[in-house]
């Protein structure tokens, strides 16, 4: 009986989240790609991903970020839950859309502060703010090409440990 209640617990957690702890999902993308100066080292180490580097405003430039490429077939989902730690920095949760007809630059934002401490943070897809200023109100989770953590839009040293990454069902 203790068995079977334990693994009615466990079933009914992954059935309200969907972890992304995989570290072979998740790469790390600079504005390099695009000419920009900032640096970027990605270390995965008993799950939890650290971010280090710098973010650079020079020749154009200015973002760093620890990005998956996910594969959502239904709007069960409407946000992301994570733990983070880092250097007193305000970081963002980057989203990108499939599929729609926007330029590849143009991306859902939402910042988040960290301190040193361990925090637990949920970032409601509904609250994204799009980089043009629009809402992402109505914005669909199987819609989703990308999600990235991200040091984004000024010069800053990037330090930031991250873990237990999920996303929030319904």
């Amino acid at each position: 009986m203790k068995l079977y209640i334990l693994f009615a617990i466990f079933l009914s957690m992954n059935l309200f989240s969907q972890p992304l702890n995989d570290p072979s999902d998740w790469r790390g993308i600079t504005d390099q790609v695009m000419g920009g100066l900032s640096e970027l080292t990605i270390q995965h180490d008993d799950g939890v991903f650290y971010m280090s580097g710098n973010v650079s405003t020079d020749n154009n430039g200015g973002f760093v970020r620890l990005s998956n490429r996910i594969d959502i077939n239904n709007n069960d989902f409407v946000g992301i839950r994570f733990k983070a730690r880092g250097n007193n920095e305000a970081y963002e949760i980057h989203v990108t859309l499939k599929g729609l007809k926007i330029p590849p630059w143009s991306y859902f934002s939402q910042s988040f502060d960290v301190t040193n401490e361990w925090q637990e943070y949920e970032i409601f897809f509904r609250d994204l703010k799009r980089s043009s200023g629009y809402s992402a109100a109505s914005m669909k989770a199987k819609n989703i090409r990308d999600l990235s953590i991200a040091g984004f839009g000024r010069d800053f040293e990037v330090d930031l440990a991250i873990k237990e990454i999920s996303l929030i069902a319904n």
